[in-house]
């Protein structure tokens, strides 16, 4: 008679079938998901050669030209004008090698302002200081 756990004779016992494990790490269980290549084509190379760079004057005219609202009024604006304008003739001279023409644009408009603006409040000073004056307030 055979016993409930014994196969029957003239058959061979059965072997539990393993369990596949995805992925498989030298027999342990890993969490860490598969890398798989990036879709589409891949990355160009870096460029070579020399890139283009900022022009330095450029900087120093947008700086000076902030400088002129905070520090200083007239002084910096009018020095930022002339770097502005050897920034421009940088620039165009350099054939697409040096940038900053929007730096040279703003510290342009930014040096303006600022010297028309205190252009008009010294006019305005003016006239009041002489209309004090005409009308006899002064002495």
């Amino acid at each position: 008679m055979t016993q409930p756990n014994e196969p029957a004779e003239g058959t061979s016992p059965e072997q539990p079938s393993a369990t596949p494990q995805w992925p498989s790490a030298g027999g342990q269980e890993s969490n860490t998901p598969q890398a798989y290549p990036p879709a589409g084509p891949p990355p160009p190379p870096p460029p070579y050669g020399p890139v283009p760079q900022t022009s330095n004057s450029a900087i120093v005219a947008l700086v000076l030209s902030i400088v002129s609202w905070v520090i200083c009024p007239i002084i910096p604006a009018i020095v930022a004008l002339v770097f502005a304008n050897k920034a421009d003739k940088e620039i165009v001279a350099s054939n697409g090698w040096v940038t900053g023409g929007g730096m040279v644009t703003a510290s342009k408009i930014v040096a303006w302002i600022n010297i028309g603006l205190y252009a008009a409040i010294a006019a305005i000073l003016l006239a009041i200081f002489l209309l004090a004056a005409a009308g006899g307030a002064l002495s």
